[in-house]
């Protein structure tokens, strides 16, 4: 008899949108039918370990509770939105046991992890999981993302953070980040309100995502990945010193392993590009 298959959960890089629009305006619906078809990469995912494009903190933060309940965390625009984007629910509890265990895993690493028991799933968690996930039946640990001294070191630091984590992925826990291949937000808010054109050239910064993506060799890919910033399009994709909702993207790719990415999908959402890759 041959040895059994062993069963290793996928990483995924999900373009969430803005805000609580994907779940809420009726334009989106291509949006969402998209996401939803892709339900089938969560088959057989124990948990999952979700980086927040929205969570940005200089050491990981990890939500401790078995329950984090819902944050809104657009709170601030509570006087510009629908009363609806403050009535979303998510089934989905967490793990505590998972958030000590990965904890430790990245002491081991070097980080300094804090555990988080006030946190709740933010809209990273509630928008692109409420679509792949509705019923909620998987736990779901979020975690922050990492601000470095500056870009190249932020991107250094996530891409760590990814490898990090990717152990568990053979014990069945699914590593997703959760942000954007691009979010220019003043562009993408113009379009929405205003039919102002999107920028010309987001599309070429997505080509940089997708050659780094399909590297194998992990070392010769995070190399690449380091050097996002030097390409042309960087700054229409990701203004300076806005490059947040990119690294879960960074995250993710570091969880890959000796795999070569797969963009499995994509959006455009009145010309702004929203991709989603796995390894």
């Amino acid at each position: 008899m041959g040895s059994p298959t062993i069963f290793r959960a996928p990483s995924l890089f999900l373009s969430h949108g803005t805000g609580p629009f994907p779940l809420l305006d009726p334009g989106q619906e291509p949006y969402r039918q998209l996401v939803r078809k892709h339900a089938s990469k969560l088959h057989g995912v124990k948990g999952i370990l979700l980086f927040s494009a929205h969570w940005e903190t200089e050491e990981p933060q990890i939500t401790a509770s078995n329950n984090p309940g819902i944050y809104y965390d657009y709170e601030d625009m509570r006087d510009m939105l629908p009363p609806a984007a403050f009535e979303f629910q998510y089934a989905a509890s967490g793990n505590a046991k998972l958030a000590a265990e990965v904890a430790n895993r990245l002491r081991d690493c070097g980080f300094k992890p804090i555990l988080n028991y006030q946190r709740g799933f933010d809209h990273s968690v509630y928008v692109p999981m409420t679509l792949l996930r509705p019923q909620g039946d998987i736990p779901i640990v979020q975690m922050s993302i990492l601000k470095g001294q500056d870009e190249e070191d932020s991107t250094r630091k996530n891409i760590k953070l990814g490898q990090a984590v990717e152990c568990f992925r053979d014990a069945g826990y699914a590593v997703i980040g959760s942000g954007g291949s691009y979010h220019d937000f003043r562009a993408i808010a113009n379009a929405f309100f205003s039919n102002a054109p999107i920028p010309e050239g987001p599309d070429k910064f997505e080509d940089f995502l997708l050659s780094a993506a399909t590297i194998a060799d992990p070392v010769q890919r995070e190399r690449e990945l380091l050097g996002w910033r030097r390409h042309s399009a960087s700054t229409i994709a990701h203004p300076v010193g806005e490059a947040e909702h990119l690294m879960p993207f960074m995250i993710v790719a570091g969880s890959g392993g000796d795999t070569a990415g797969v963009r499995f999908d994509m959006f455009v959402y009145r010309g702004a590009p929203m991709t989603f890759y796995s390894w």
